[in-house]
């Protein structure tokens, strides 16, 4: 009976608290995944990515573009950014705009209206080009607005260079 509980209930340790999340909703849909692997770099902390897409091949080629620079965590869903937000606050958050459930809109909404995330960058990554859903965007005051549709390395490199920026 318990191996039966801990399948739909996981246990962590939030700002020294204990916390329970009931995984039994999204069990068959892994809403709740995250995936994350640590690169360590010479002793130097890497800036840390989270990347929100329901699109594997999109959250799995932006892993590629930035492991090597930074500590990217992977999730699909809205439900799975705010999970891992708690555990592990990001230096920047790359967020896809349009999500099943709740959409990166409606996400960014929630994380500036928590004092303690309001503070996480954000950078839309969408197909979405339509002057009305650039206006709808840069309405939520985001720091960036990325469309898909850039080559891999030009995508890096605007990545690269809010990092630089963000230091100066």
């Amino acid at each position: 009976m318990k191996q039966k509980i801990d399948e739909y209930f996981e246990r962590k340790k939030v700002n020294g608290k204990i916390v329970t999340i009931d995984n039994t909703i999204f069990k068959n849909k892994e809403y709740l995944t995250i995936e994350k692997k640590q690169h360590k770099n010479d002793g130097i902390q890497k800036p840390k990515v989270l990347v929100v897409d329901d699109s594997i091949t999109v959250r799995q080629g932006i892993k590629n573009l930035l492991h090597n620079n930074y500590d990217v965590s992977l999730v699909q869903s809205v439900l799975s950014a705010i999970v891992s937000i708690t555990l592990d606050k990001p230096d920047l958050i790359l967020l896809d705009y349009e999500m099943p459930v709740c959409n990166g809109q409606q996400m960014l909404a929630m994380l500036r209206s928590e004092e303690e995330f309001a503070d996480i960058p954000v950078i839309f990554l969408t197909t979405r080009t339509d002057q009305e859903s650039v206006r709808r965007v840069v309405s939520l005051k985001p720091e960036g607005y990325l469309s898909k549709y850039l080559k891999p390395e030009d995508i890096k490199q605007k990545i690269d260079n809010y990092f630089e920026n963000k230091r100066a």
